[in-house]
């Protein structure tokens, strides 16, 4: 289990990288944050010694089969391109002057 810290840097990384972006709906939000997601457990982290959660995670299961979660879903390997589609898009609406 994630300590505090580990959890308060991740919000933060989702504030600043993710609910700046402007959207249009609820659906492209989550589509957002499923491939922000995604993207943050690839990336390689310093806490981590260099490695990724993911393969942090896949090491761990791998030392102890009985830990996986047989309920489990794999990441849909379109969420990312679906993401990234969303702030392409999100980049193309202009804001209103204040």
């Amino acid at each position: 289990m994630p300590d505090n810290g580990f959890v308060e840097r991740f919000n933060s990384r989702v504030q600043r990288e993710v609910l700046g972006i402007t959207i249009y709906s609820h659906q492209d939000l989550e589509t957002l944050l499923k491939g922000f997601n995604q993207a943050y457990n690839r990336r390689r982290q310093r806490v981590l010694k260099g490695r990724s959660p993911d393969e942090v995670v896949h090491s761990r299961l791998a030392a102890e089969p009985k830990l996986a979660n047989r309920h489990a879903k794999p990441p849909d390997p379109d969420v990312l391109p679906q993401a990234l589609q969303v702030v392409a898009h999100a980049k193309e609406v202009s804001h209103p002057d204040n």
